[in-house]
Order: C-alpha cells, then structure tokens, then sequence
C-alpha cells in the first residue's frame, strides 16, 4: 500500500470517528442539562424557607406531592432546646440561620469550625387553610443522633444525642413518622449531636414533609427503587462471575463482576441502609466502615475492570501506585476508629478521584486507538467523569442529592456491557473462522489417513500371505529364516491393526461413528471378549477372568462398540506389559444410574509401559468410544499398585428387555414379544416333518427378518431371546436340525450355549450357525473351537443366510440319510449262514421234536417280520416291539447253542416307553457272539430294566471273555472297526436323548452295557 493510500484511508476511516464523538458530545450536552436544571432549576420552584419559616400556607396536601425542607433553619449551638408539648417556641437567646441540608461545622466553633458539638434546629411550617389532616415527616441522614419533636411531642429518635462523646451514642438512618395537628403551624425542633464522625456534621441530607400518604408512598417508592436498583446490581454481579467462571483467562469479567458486588455492598449500606435493617445489630462504627470500604473497592475494581479491557495503555508501575494507594486507605479505615479516619474524608475522596480519572485517561485512549470500542468507550468515560463530578460535590456537601436517576452509572454500566459483548461476539465470530479451517484441515488429514491406510492395507495383507505361504510349506534351510518370517508375519498383522485402529479413529474424529444403541447384557460381552483374548494371547502369561455378579442390569450400548472397547483395552493392558491374572468386572453401586466397569492389571515387577504409540492409540479410541456412549473413563497407573482402568456406561432406560427377565408373570407382554419375533415361527402349511431350526438372538427385528427368511425355506422356526432360554429350549427338544446362535447373549453367551450343545451333539448331528459383526480371524477361530459349524456376518445378507443354512440342512440330511442306511446293514447282517444254521436247526429239530419245530418256526418268523418292518426306520418303537424281536432273537440261539448259554430276564410288569428301534437287540447279539460262545463252556447274560428317577435303565451283562477298557472308547468312537452295530446305537441314543451307551468291561470277566431312556421327554411324545 502507497503512503497517500495510507493517508486517504486515515482520512476515511477518521470522518465517521469525528461525527461519532460529536453526536456523543451533543447527547451527553442535553442529558447534563436536563440534570443541572433538576439540581439547580427545580430549586426555584419551590418553597424555600427563611428565617427558619416555610410558608406552604398556599400548598394544596393532598396533591401528593412530598415537599423539602430546604433554606435557612434557625440554629442554637450549644444547647438543647426541649420544647413543651402543644405548645410553640417563643425567639431563642443565640439563635442564628442556618443552611439545611448542610453542614454546621462553621456554626459550632467561635475561633474555628469544627464538627464535634452539639445543638438544636427549629422550623415552623405554615400549613394550608381549612386542612386539617394527618402529615408525615421522612428524615435521612442527621448526623451522628438526634431527637425528632413537632409541637413539642418527641415523634422519633436515632441514638441518644449527648453534650459530649460520652454521653452521647451514635445511630444514623432513614425513618419516617407521622402526626396530626388541627393547627395552622407546625413547629419541628431536633436536637442533633455529633462526636464521632470528623466531618460534615448536622443535617446532612433533606427531611421530606407530606401527607402521611405521600410520605409513605415517597418512602416506599424509594424503597422499591433500591432494591431493584440492588437486585440489578446482583444479577449483573452473579452473571458476570458465571462468564468468569466459564473462561477464567478474561479477567475483566472478573473484575467487573466485583464491581457490581461492590455497588451492591455499597448501595446496600446507603439511602435506605437495608443492610443495617436486616441486621440491626451492628454498631455505627462497623456501620460507617461498611460504608466507606465498598465505596474504595467500588472504584478500585472499576479501575482493574477498565485497565484489564486496555492492558496495553498505561503505566504499571503507576497502576501498582494506585492500587496500593487504595489498599491503604482501605487499611486505614479497617484499623482505625471513624472519629480518627473520618477527619481524612477528603483524602477517601481524593483517592477514589485519583482511581476514577485515572479510568476516564484510559477509556479516552482506548476508544481513540480502537475504532471499535470507540463508540462505547467515550460513552463511559464520559459517564465516569460526570458521576465523579456529581458525587463529588454531593459527598463533600455542596449541593444536596435531588433524586435525580442514575443515568451516569446505567450508562456506564450498558457501555461496558456492550463493549464486552461486542469483543466476545467478534472474537467467537474469529474462532468459527479459525475453526472452519481448523476442521477442514483436519478433514484433509483424515481423509490423506484413510486413503493412505487403504491404499497400504492390500500390499500389506499381500506381504503376510506369501510370508505365511513360506512357512506352512516348510523347506526352509535354517530356522533363523522360519523365525525372521514369523517375525515378519506377526509385525505386519500388528501393522494391520494400526491401520484399522487409525481407520476407527478417523471416523470418529468425522463424526462418522452411529451408536446402535439397546439395552446390552454387560456380564456376557465381557464373557464373549475374553474368550477371544484368551485364544489370542499366552495363557501362561495372561489370564482373564470375569468377576461380573449375575444379574447386573443392562446398560444402554453399542455391542459391538462395547466390544471394541474391551478388545482395546484389554489390548492396551497386555501391551504395556502386565502379566498374572487381569480381572474384568462390572458392577451398580446403586448411586447413579450407571454400571462401572474395572480392569486390573499387575505388573509384577515390570514397569508400565504405557507409551506405546498403538497401545496410546487403543486408549484414545476407547476413551472417545465410551464418551459417546455418555460414560466417563479413568485410568490410574503406579509402578507398584499395577494399572486399574475404569469407565462407566449408562444403564439402560428399559432393564425389561429379555424375555425370559422381562416376560416373566407379565402375559400381556410376553404376549406381545412373541407376537412380534415368532409370527412366522410355525405356518400351518408347513408339512409334520419339516426340518426344524431354532435361533437365539436378543435383537427382536432380527430374530423377524430371519423368521421370515426361514420361513421361505419351508422351515418351522422357533425364536428365543437369551442364552438360558435358548438352552432350555435346546434341552426340550431332541429333533433340532439347525441351531442359530448369536455370539453375545444375555444370560449365556452363544459360545457357553455351543459347548452345551456340542457335548451331546457332534458337528454332523446338529449343525450351529454363528451370527457376529466381528470378523477378525481370532473372534472366527474361536467361535469354530466352541463348536461352530459356518458364520454368518451381521448385518445379514438374506441371499447369504438362506444359502448357507440350506447348506448345512443338507449336510444334517447326509448325516441322517447315513444313519438310515446304518440301520438297514444292521438288517443286512442277518448274515447267510445263520439263516443256513437256523433251518439247519430247525430241520433237525423236526424229526425229533416237532412241537419244538412249530415254536422255533414262530420264532423265526417273529424275528424276520420284526427286522424287517419298516417302522425301524422311525424315531422310536414301543419297548414292546423291540422286546419281542429280542425274545425271538433269543429263542432261536437258545435252540441253537442250548446249555452254553443262559438267560436271565428281569422286567417290570406293563412297561410303557419309547425306544429307538433296534437298540437291544444288537447289544444282546453282541453279548453273544463276542463276550459268551467264544467260550466253549458258555455263560450266563443277564437282560435287565429297572425303574429310576426321571426314566428307565436297561442293562445287558454277561461273564464272557471281556476286553480290555482302552477299548471302550474305540468302540464308541468308531474307531474299532469290529461292526457298525454298537456304535449305531450309542449315537441314536446321544441324537435322542443327549446319553449314549455306557460300556464297563474287564477281560475274563465279561461285559456290562447299560443305557437310559428319560421318561418325561418320552411321556410327552407317547
């Protein structure tokens, strides 16, 4: 810029400057005359009185309006005048004019004026004609006691007026009193002591004369307009230290805060001195020193208030003069008595001065350097100097206070506030400015992160594949290689999970993060989380534990973000090198609604290393992912005492959230639950043997969407929402085709729920299906070592759900198409020679015993028919039928072998149950065969059921050869390939009923093999 832009832009910029302060200057002109003509004009007007007579024979008393009683008073130093009632003063030896209001100091001293003395004041008023009524008098300010008479009667008193300081005790307020006269005068005598203020003694402020009910309404009119004048001094104090306290860097608002309180204190303890009427205890001395020291910290905070708006106009070193110059007249008035400090009033004064023009230079400055602030600085500091001036004159008691509103302060004070306001708005209006470029710059950041990250992350994963590669295929000719591979493996996945973590940190930062909020089993998260830890990490090193009490309540989260949580902080635990065991519990202390969540960690000996980049940014990402759940987070760290992080998470609004909790002894809800998730659960055009599937999530919108999915597959679905509903419900049922499970259940997670399920059903018997949001290869791992048969990931792809449970149906359909063509080479085995030897039998048996021939042929007919029927091929036959095929079976080796065996029966009378077809005989057969006749002597088999608690036992024994018990489990297993027919029927009755055969054998002593068949579950099918 030219130097003659420079010039016409000053030029410019200092025009609408000069028109501003004329307008100013005229404003402030016409408000400054109004006032001098209400200070000094209005004097005129009125009744003024001479000669210590008012003559208001031509006022009108009932106007309401309230008259002064100014002019020239007759005065008696020296002496007490006590009038007689009803009647009036006659011309008084000594008496002389004085002013009123004023001082009399010139009056009591011969050779000097002094304040200290005593005396009495007398004004008669000539009243109107014709008015007899009732008046009111309103005396203020009379220094320091007086006594109030009219026509001789004593109507108030404030202290006790003496001759001399011991005699006299000091009180100084506002009252007014009221009385009536039927006279055409009244006469008003105080007698009026002073010894103990130094200064300024006498009548010091006007005495107001009435009606009764003008002076009320005058004394009340003052009196509201205090106290809104107190009560606007108060909000402004209070409102101002709130903003303070909001940014405690500006001081100013402290300071002007402080000056508000100080205009409190100060109008509080003048003019109506409604602090002295709420506490009458207080003496004068401590009154006059509440009086004066508001007024110096009054105007020493006005000082800091306007020196903290403008640090950078003045002088410090004459700042600290001025501040201690205040300080110490402040001490003096503090430590010294009033008849002492009261003579240095004009030194108060000089100070209080000495701050205010101080103030007025530097508003003047600031308003020139800033053409900002201009405006409102010049409109204060020009109320500061005519507020000064005002008082001035009115305190050292050269004009009386008129009444006149205080529109020096109200325009101080607005100017200030609107100085203030005006920076604060242009400041914020500079930080939204700077913080729209801040966030678009951090926007850029963000987004070079994620791009970065992604574009890393494939290149990445193609490095720890062919690593990976190399190992598995082995061939490496040192191990040094194999190690710096893993190395090289292990380092990448950490990289892997940098990146995600700067991902997730990136979002969160954009605000890209949406809470799925619902109520949320913390007890069972914290089950699924360290199951997955625990696969990830050395369990000789680190041990999990959940010390969580069932039957904590829900809390509101994000599952999967709560499990992210977990994860990070775990990992952060681990990372920063604790070791033994961590506990992990949450827990409601009952106080407020939350659920607080601890984990401890030691570090036996280790020092904690906390300063991890990753494990710093794990920490980051938890702490901003549980504020946003509306949870606090704390972590407390020491060398010895180890490492306890601890956050909190709200409690869920609706604890009644799980079925099985929230239902229960509620029909009208339950009701309405299973209306919503099990609409679709059994359509009636489903056929009687449609494969069943039943799904256990705790997300009612998803147990329909998978409903119905299902429901399209021809399906019958039933729908539970908890862990121990869904395993009560697996329990009842015994022909299950498909179990969805959900990892986080409330009440048992779905890995707990598998491993049930797994320790009665094998993969091929009853499939399991797991729905999880996390897809990361440990949370995969873990759930297919629960017992996990495929995942599906939520949300859900119905394309993708419906294939791979068709998927898994048809695999259970192999299982079972197998185990039917198991049973029908059971019935093949019914081998050629032992047709042969049985006719053979029979042939023989014809000639020698034909009745024999015809029972044996019974028999053998009996056995055909009942090994061949096709109802073996059901579920379950009654115990009747299978015990006839076994009496047939027996009959016939009985025939056959005779005396080499023996067979002994022990069952009930009218047994009625269910069994799985074919399941006795081929135990029986097996006695025989490998555990009797290969002894040449034969034995004994015992076939046995007995009645127990909740079922029936069957037991096959006999005193055969025997094996050994290593081999019990081969056989169950499939593993001994001596036949199909044991093994078929252990895993029909584990499929059936969750217990399979239970085999004791010793070689030489035989073999017993028992089994159970519930009777309840069996009862409720029959």
């Amino acid at each position: 810029m030219s130097p003659k832009d420079r010039t016409n832009r000053r030029k410019n910029s200092g025009e609408p400057m000069k028109w501003k302060t004329c307008s100013i200057l005229i404003a402030f002109v016409i408000v400054y005359s109004l006032r001098f003509y209400w200070q000094y004009g209005l004097d005129r007007e009125l009744p003024q009185a001479k000669a210590g007579v008012l003559d208001l024979s031509g006022w009108d008393a009932q106007s309401g309006k309230v008259v002064s009683l100014r002019g020239d008073w007759l005065f008696v130093p020296g002496k007490f005048i006590a009038p007689e009632a009803g009647q009036l003063l006659g011309n008084i030896e000594g008496e002389r004019e004085l002013k009123v209001p004023g001082a009399w100091d010139r009056e009591l001293g011969e050779e000097r004026s002094t304040t200290y003395g005593f005396g009495t004041y007398r004004l008669r008023i000539l009243l109107p004609d014709n008015t007899a009524g009732k008046y009111g008098i309103r005396a203020q300010v009379i220094r320091t006691a007086h006594k109030l008479y009219v026509n001789g009667e004593l109507l108030g008193q404030k202290g006790e007026p003496g001759a001399d300081a011991a005699s006299s005790r000091p009180r100084v307020s506002p009252y007014i009193v009221s009385f009536s006269t039927d006279m055409k005068e009244a006469e008003i005598v105080i007698q009026a002591s002073n010894f103990h203020y130094g200064r300024l003694g006498g009548i010091f402020d006007d005495i107001q004369f009435g009606s009764a009910e003008s002076i009320n309404r005058y004394g009340e009119i003052q009196l509201v307009g205090n106290n809104l004048l107190m009560g606007f001094y108060a909000m402004s104090g209070l409102f101002f230290i709130i903003l303070y306290l909001f940014r405690r860097i500006s001081r100013e608002l402290l300071y002007f805060s402080s000056f508000f309180w100080m205009s409190l204190l100060f109008w509080s303890t003048h003019e109506e001195r409604l602090l002295f009427w709420l506490l009458p205890g207080i003496d004068y001395e401590w009154q006059t020193k509440l009086q004066s020291l508001p007024s110096l910290g009054l105007f020493l905070f006005l000082f800091l208030f306007v020196r903290a708006l403008f640090p950078r106009i003045g002088n410090r070193k004459l700042d600290k003069f001025a501040v201690g110059l205040t300080l110490a007249t402040a001490c003096l008035v503090l430590f010294t008595q009033v008849d002492f400090y009261s003579r240095f009033e004009l030194v108060m004064i000089s100070v209080d001065g000495v701050l205010l023009f101080y103030s007025f230079y530097i508003l003047i400055r600031g308003s020139f350097k800033s053409n900002n602030d201009f405006v409102f600085s010049a409109i204060a500091a020009i109320c500061i100097l005519m507020e000064s001036f005002m008082q001035g004159i009115f305190y050292m008691g050269f004009v009386p206070d008129r009444g006149f509103p205080p529109i020096e302060r109200i325009g101080f004070i607005v100017s200030m506030a609107m100085l203030i306001a005006k920076r604060f708005f242009t400041n914020m209006e500079q930080v939204e400015i700077m913080s729209k470029r801040l966030l678009l710059a951090d926007r850029l950041k963000n987004d070079f992160l994620v791009n970065t990250s992604n574009e890393i992350r494939v290149p990445l994963h193609g490095l720890i594949n062919l690593a990976q590669i190399m190992i598995d295929e082995g061939g490496l000719k040192e191990t040094r290689q194999e190690e710096r591979l893993s190395l090289m493996v292990s380092t990448g996945r950490r990289l892997v999970h940098l990146l995600n973590d700067i991902l997730d940190l990136s979002k969160i930062n954009d605000s890209g993060v949406e809470l799925s909020l619902r109520p949320v089993d913390v007890r069972m998260t914290i089950n699924g989380v360290l199951e997955v830890m625990r696969y990830m990490t050395d369990k000789a090193a680190v041990n999990f534990v959940n010390l969580t009490e069932p039957g904590i309540p829900y809390v509101q989260a994000d599952e999967q973000r709560l499990m992210q949580i977990l994860f990070n902080l775990l990992h952060y635990t681990v990372k920063s090198g604790a070791e033994g065991i961590i506990p992990v519990k949450a827990e409601f202390k009952g106080g407020p609604k939350e659920v607080v969540v601890t984990i401890d960690a030691l570090f036996q000996g280790n020092v904690p290393n906390n300063e991890l980049p990753e494990a710093e940014l794990n920490l980051n990402i938890s702490r901003k992912l549980i504020e946003l759940h509306g949870g606090t987070f704390a972590e407390h760290t020491s060398r010895h005492s180890g490492m306890e992080l601890r956050f909190t998470l709200p409690l869920s609004d609706n604890q009644e959230v799980v079925l099985s909790e929230l239902t229960r002894g509620n029909p009208e809800a339950e009701e309405e639950l299973y209306s919503m998730v099990a609409a679709t659960a059994a359509p009636s055009d489903l056929p009687i043997d449609a494969p069943k599937v039943l799904i256990v999530d705790d997300d009612p919108v998803n147990l329909k969407i998978m409903e119905e999915l299902l429901a399209l597959e021809g399906l019958k679905v039933t729908a539970v929402m908890d862990g121990i509903e869904g395993l009560k419900a697996w329990e009842r049922g015994t022909d299950w085709d498909l179990v969805v499970l959900d990892v986080m259940l409330p009440g048992m997670s779905g890995y707990d729920l598998c491993r049930q399920i797994r320790s009665r059903n094998s993969f091929y018997d009853l499939p399991v299906l797991f729905l999880t949001s996390r897809i990361q290869p440990a949370d995969l791992l873990v759930g297919f070592d629960a017992g996990a048969n495929d995942y599906v990931t939520q949300p859900i792809d119905a394309s993708e759900f419906r294939a791979r449970t068709r998927t898994l149906l048809r695999m259970k359909q192999s299982i079972r198409d197998q185990l039917h063509m198991e049973m029908a080479l059971i019935q093949a085995q019914i081998k050629p020679h032992f047709l042969y030897n049985t006719l053979n039998t029979i042939a023989s048996l014809s000639e020698i015993d034909p009745e024999k021939t015809r029972e044996l042929l019974n028999d053998f007919g009996s056995y055909l028919r009942s090994s061949f029927d096709m109802r073996n091929l059901d579920k379950k036959v009654p115990f009747s039928k299978e015990w006839t095929l076994v009496e047939s079976y027996l009959q016939i080796e009985q025939a056959r072998f005779g005396n080499r065996m023996k067979v002994t029966t022990a069952l009930p009378d009218n047994l009625q149950f269910g069994i799985p077809p074919l399941s006795i005989q081929p135990i029986v057969e097996n006695a025989l065969r490998h555990g009797i006749l290969p002894r040449f002597e034969g034995g004994n088999l015992l076939i046995a059921v007995s009645e127990e608690v909740g079922g029936y036992r069957i037991i096959v024994r006999d005193d055969g050869v025997g094996f050994a018990s290593d081999k019990i489990e081969a056989v169950l297993s499939g593993t001994y390939r001596s036949g199909i027919g044991l093994l078929n029927v252990h895993r029909r009755l584990l499929n059936t009923f969750g217990e399979g055969l239970i085999i004791e054998s010793k070689e030489g002593l035989g073999t017993e093999v028992s089994f159970r068949i519930p009777a309840a579950k069996e009862e409720t099918e029959l």
